[in-house]
This record gives C-alpha cells, sequence and structure tokens, in this order.
C-alpha cells in the first residue's frame, strides 16, 4: 500500500475499515432503530471530534440498502454559514418539510402544509429582524412557541397525516423515516438547543426517528441564559430538559475505543511503520496518558508524525531513514534503541508535546528527567505552588506515600505540576507516562536515558508550539552528551583497547565498533539467536545480553527460558548474574575489587588511568559471558525450532528464530 501524507480531519467513510472496533455498537443503534416503536430521538452523544458523524455515517449506510426506510441527512452547521441564527434554524426545518414532500402525490396537502410552515417562518423571520435591531434573541423562540403554538399545532398533525400517508399507502415503500441532524455542536450553542426544541414540537410524529449528534455540554451552555451557570443545585434542570428532547441517549464509547489498533493503522498509512505496526498495548498505554482517545487528536498527533519523517528523510537527503547506525544492533548515532524501539520513544514524545507543552519543554533543557530533583522544581515554580494553609504540603506528603510519587523525580514532577490545574489534575498519568519510558522503552539504557531521550526530542522540535531557547539539534546533543570532542575521541581510544584486547577470544564482542559513540556497544549473531542483543559496557563496565527480537512477546519467552536455567548458566560462567526483566548483567561492580574504579557515575567511561582495569576486566570475562549465553540461546532455539514443528499441523508458527 502506497503511503499518504497526512491524515484528513474528515468522519470515516461509510463501509471503512472499523481500526476504532466500534461497529458492534453501530450494529446494536441500526437494529434498536429498526424494532423501536415511534417518535423517538436518539442522541448521539460525545465530544467534538469523538466520532459521531463516523458512527451515524455508519448508520446512514447500512440503511441505504432497506428500502422500507427514508433517510434524510441535515448538516446543521452548513445550514449556519452566511445565515442568521433564526434563518439557519428555520432553513433545517424547511428542509425536512421538502424531503418529505417529496413523497406526497397529494398536491392539495403538499399546498396547505407549505402554506402553514411559510407562515410560522415569516413571522420568526420578523421576530428575527427585531432580534437584529436589539430585540431578545428569545422572543424566536418564544414566538414560534408561544403566540404560534396553534399555527405550529396546525402544522405538526398535517405533517402526522402525510407521514402517515407515506407510510401506509401501498405505492410508498417507505415504513419508517430517520432524520439525521449533525453537527449541532459547531453552532452557538444557544441556537442548538433552540432547534433541538422546535423539532421536538414540530417533528414529534409517528414513523419518525430523529439521531442527533450533539455534545450534552452543549446544551448545558446553551441553557445558561434560562437556569444560570451549571451547579449541583441546578444540574437537574438542565437533565430533565435534555431528557425532555431526547429518549435514547447513546454516549460515544470512547473508553471502549482500540486505540492501539487505530493510530497503528494511520502510523502504516503515512508509511512510519511497517507491518504490524508498533505494539497495541504500548500505544494505547502512551495516548490515553497523553492526548487522550479523540480520533480528532489522534489524527492531528500522526500528522505530526508525517511532518517528522519528511523532515527527516529531507535531511538525509530525500531518502527514508530506517535509524539503522554503525552498530549492529540498530540505533541511530546518538541511541543504543533498534529503530523500531526509537520510533516508539519519537511517537511518545511527540504525544507529550501535544498533551503537556510546559513538561515536554523541560525535557527539552532536562532530558534525563530519572534526575529531576527538588531544586530543579523549586527552579521551575519559585515556590508559587505553596500556600499558607498548607495544602499543597499536605497533598505532597500524602503523594510521596503512592508508587506514582515516591522516587525524587516523581516528587519533583508532582511540585511542577501542581500549579497548572490541568497537569495537577493528570499528573498521575504524567507519572504513569515517564515510568512507562523508565521501565518498559528504556529498560536497559538507564545509564544513557538523558542522551537517548535528547537524540530524538531533536527530531521533535519542528512541530513544537512552545518557543525555547532550549531547543536541542543532533549537533548541539552530541556535544552535551560528550561535553567535548575530546571526550568523544578518548572513549573510541578506548574501545579500540579493548577490542584489541578480546579480538582473538570472542566471536561476537570482537566486531564492536572502534569508532563507538557511546559508552556501550550492541551487537548481534543471525547464528546464535536473531536480534539477541550481546552488549558490551565501558561505562559502567558491564557485560549484558538483552533479548530484542519479533514478536516482542518473544523476548519475554527468552528471558523466562534463560532463568529456568540460571543455576546453569551461573554454574558455567562461574559467577553469579544480575537478572532483571529484560536483561542478564555481569557488572564490574559485583566483583570484589570494585572499589577500584569508584568515580562519578554519570561518567560516560572511566578515568584513563583506569584503563587497564576496565579491559583487563573485559578480556577475562567476556569471552566465557558470550560462550555461555551463546550456548543458552542455541539450546532456546532447538527447543522453540522443535516446538513450531511441532505445531505446524495446528498452524503453529514461531518467528523468533527465523
Amino acid at each position: 500500500m502506497a503511503k499518504i501524507v497526512g491524515v484528513v480531519d474528515e468522519p470515516v467513510a461509510p463501509g471503512a475499515t472499523d481500526n476504532l472496533d466500534i461497529n458492534i455498537h453501530s450494529r446494536s443503534l441500526i437494529k434498536f432503530i429498526q424494532q423501536s416503536n415511534t417518535p423517538i430521538t436518539v442522541g448521539i452523544q460525545g465530544e467534538w471530534g469523538s466520532g459521531k458523524t463516523s458512527l451515524i455515517n455508519s448508520i446512514y449506510h447500512e440503511f441505504n440498502s432497506d428500502p422500507t426506510i427514508k433517510q434524510i441527512w441535515i448538516n446543521s452547521w452548513e445550514y449556519s454559514l452566511l445565515s442568521t441564527p433564526e434563518e439557519s434554524l428555520l432553513k433545517i426545518i424547511n428542509r425536512i418539510i421538502e424531503e418529505l414532500l417529496e413523497s406526497d402525490t397529494d398536491t392539495k396537502r403538499k399546498d396547505a402544509i407549505k402554506s402553514g410552515a411559510e407562515k410560522i417562518f415569516k413571522g420568526a423571520l420578523r421576530v428575527g429582524a427585531q432580534v437584529a435591531l436589539g430585540t431578545e434573541a428569545a422572543k424566536v423562540t418564544q414566538e414560534l412557541l408561544g403566540s404560534a403554538e396553534q399555527g405550529i399545532s396546525a402544522l405538526r398533525k398535517q405533517l402526522t397525516d402525510l407521514v402517515g400517508d407515506i407510510a401506509n399507502r401501498s405505492s410508498n415503500p417507505y415504513k419508517k423515516i430517520v432524520i439525521y441532524v449533525d453537527d449541532l455542536d459547531r453552532i452557538e450553542p444557544r441556537n442548538a438547543v433552540a432547534i433541538l426544541e422546535l423539532l421536538k414540537n414540530i417533528f414529534s410524529v409517528p414513523n419518525c426517528v430523529f439521531l442527533l449528534a450533539i455534545d450534552y455540554q452543549v446544551v448545558v451552555k446553551g441553557l445558561e441564559h434560562k437556569f444560570g451557570k451549571q451547579t449541583p443545585e441546578n444540574e437537574w434542570e438542565f437533565r430533565a430538559f435534555f431528557d425532555k428532547i431526547i429518549q435514547l441517549p447513546f454516549m460515544m464509547p470512547m473508553g471502549q475505543y482500540n486505540i492501539g489498533k487505530y493510530v497503528n493503522a494511520l502510523l502504516v498509512e503515512i508509511g512510519f511503520v511497517e507491518g504490524e505496526g508498533l505494539d497495541d498495548e504500548a500505544v494505547r498505554e502512551i495516548i490515553l496518558r497523553t492526548i487522550g482517545g479523540n480520533p480528532r487528536s489522534i489524527k492531528r498527533l500522526v500528522n505530526s508524525v508525517s511532518l517528522i519523517q519528511i523532515f527527516s528523510e529531507e535531511k538525509s537527503g530525500g531518502t527514508q531513514t530506517t535509524g539503522e547506525g554503525d552498530k549492529a544492533g540498530g540505533g541511530t548515532e546518538n541511541t543504543e534503541l533498534d529503530p523500531k524501539d526509537e520510533k516508539f520513544l519519537l511517537f511518545s514524545l511527540l504525544c507529550l508535546q501535544i498533551a503537556y507543552p510546559p513538561i515536554y519543554s523541560l525535557l527539552n533543557r532536562e532530558p534525563d528527567f530519572t534526575k529531576w530533583d527538588d531544586k530543579l522544581a523549586l527552579q521551575e515554580t519559585k515556590r508559587s505552588e505553596e500556600d499558607k494553609e498548607g495544602i499543597f504540603l499536605r497533598e505532597f506528603e500524602n503523594a510521596a506515600q503512592t508508587e506514582d510519587f515516591n522516587e525524587d523525580w516523581e516528587k519533583a514532577l508532582y511540585r511542577i505540576c501542581y500549579g497548572r490545574p490541568r497537569m495537577k489534575a493528570r499528573v498521575a498519568d504524567i507519572s504513569k507516562f515517564f515510568s512507562y519510558i523508565k521501565d518498559d522503552l528504556l529498560d536497559g539504557q538507564q545509564d544513557i536515558i538523558g542522551e537517548t531521550i535528547a537524540s530524538v526530542l531533536s527530531q521533535t522540535s519542528v512541530t513544537s508550539i512552545t518557543s525555547t531557547d532550549h531547543a536541542q539539534s543532533v549537533d548541539g546533543f552530541k556535544e552535551a552528551a560528550w561535553k567535548s570532542a575530546a571526550d568523544k575521541s578518548l572513549s573510541n581510544k578506548l574501545w579500540n583497547e579493548i577490542l584489541d584486547a578480546i579480538e582473538d577470544t570472542t566471536k561476537i564482542f570482537k566486531r564492536g565498533s572502534r569508532k563507538g559513540s557511546s559508552g556501550r556497544i550492541s551487537l548481534t549473531d543471525k547464528s546464535v539467536y536473531p536480534g539477541v542483543q550481546f552488549r558490551i559496557g565501558q561505562g559502567p563496565p558491564a557485560l549484558t545480553l538483552y533479548p530484542r527480537v519479533n514478536p516482542p512477546e518473544d523476548n519475554i519467552m527468552i528471558m523466562e527460558k534463560l532463568k529456568s536455567m540460571k543455576g546453569e548458566i551461573e554454574s558455567q560462567f562461574g559467577h553469579p548474574l544480575t537478572w532483571k526483566r529484560k536483561e542478564v548483567t555481569f557488572y564490574y561492580k559485583d566483583l570484589p575489587d570494585a572499589q577500584i574504579l569508584a568515580s562519578d557515575p554519570d561518567q560516560r567511561f572511566p578515568d584513563q588511568d583506569k584503563w587497564p582495569v576496565v579491559v583487563e576486566f573485559l578480556r577475562q570475562y567476556a569471552p566465557a559471558f558470550e560462550s555461555t549465553m551463546s550456548d543458552a540461546l542455541l539450546k532456546i532455539r532447538h527447543e522453540t525450532d522443535k516446538e513450531a514443528d511441532s505445531g505446524k499441523g495446528s498452524g503453529q508458527t514461531h518467528q523468533g528464530s527465523g
């Protein structure tokens, strides 16, 4: 499928793929409309951009093939353009009447209905003219529903007779009339309420079903002139009005949307990812913690991704970048993430940029959020969150007892968000967002989190709506990460000494880049297990096995099998290992003489006078670590291949070893 550039903010076309998995809701509404008594009004409720039009599109499309149902579609927004509120209201009513009269063969009745409607319309327009001259707008509705009550009653009876005849005449197939009124929440709330009230009074006739796409909050806003601002005390008045108009409220099921599937489909569509895209559950987690599940907001996000992709392609000379650098394990020059994870991080940071611009701006300045502390927070807030009553301090202390805010960086985040009402309300989500980045996406990258984030952040600046003097460029990142070109040169010199020491004793590790641009190199070997990374680090000195295979669930399988062989592996290696959820590591710090290398924990590589210790550590242990882990992986690969072969008859396959 050819990629597209950008996503148009239009409703889902009738019959299009249901990537949100909401067809069950439209099918249920279709059956209800087919079977329900009439007259009845269905209110399709949801915030702007939640998919109301897409839902009623699907219903309209389904009924198109039903010859017993006549459908009338009214876009209230179109009728409001270049019209006064009164004119737009009357145009809508007139359009519905004209659609109904198309099926009527009784010329006399047609004329009577048109005449009756015109009288009411002229009266309303006369009042509308008075409104333009300063008369209260409420008089329009008052004229239609008050002094013109007899006229409306007569018109309704004529329409009832018309609809009844349409439904019962043998020459006419229609048994039910479905009228859709869309985009009511795009017009002025007071006018929207007036339309609702008039539709209820004029078209409450047998065989008619109204589907109104409306946000309840628009109704609330439109009734404020009548009931005042909504409060707990008067809330029932707003609800009573709504219930009088709407017999079946239907809330758009945003909480049930398959957000991961929907977003992935869009990302594949624009060519950002291939195949099945990113992990659905991971995407859903990030989306719900940031921009939320509103389809319109998601389309805006995807357009930002599309622009960044084009920007990256242009910067690289007009070719599609894959994210692969000089490290065997993939990733750009400045990160050790594989291309897919790097894209997921980019996607996540864009979500943060759109949802919480102040936090995104802070991350630009301080990319290693795990080092945020009280000092940084106070620099940001100037203690503006603190109050004389001590409310903040009490809430802060309570929050610090929870899992979301028990680390220093989380406490700093809480303080920073507290003074901004929207961010304060969602501070737990923001904390969980960063925890996911730290513990799941960048697990195994703890020592270079700041550098990894800074590198990827440099790609997002073109879509930022905030202005900052701290924006990162790729070149700027390199300098910041290494402090100076001299530091980078020294690190590369150390790599050469390490690789010289293990040249003749290792098969995988010896292939490490001699111009490694970070404190760690990742390598893979297809003959052992495709996608599993063997990592060697100089700061801190360490040897790590890190599964990064596809499909992602195979990584869990590999780690579980490795842990089941823990005793055998450590016996063969000769030393205990550090077992984490996603990796197995042997650190120099676990040796008895580890204090020899004690230095600044933020250093990317040891002081030069300590290099012999690092080189000797890796010379001594890299061959055994590589050999032991290779043997274990080959056993796992053999087992999984046998399981895959035995499962072929039932259609099972194993993708991790191919």
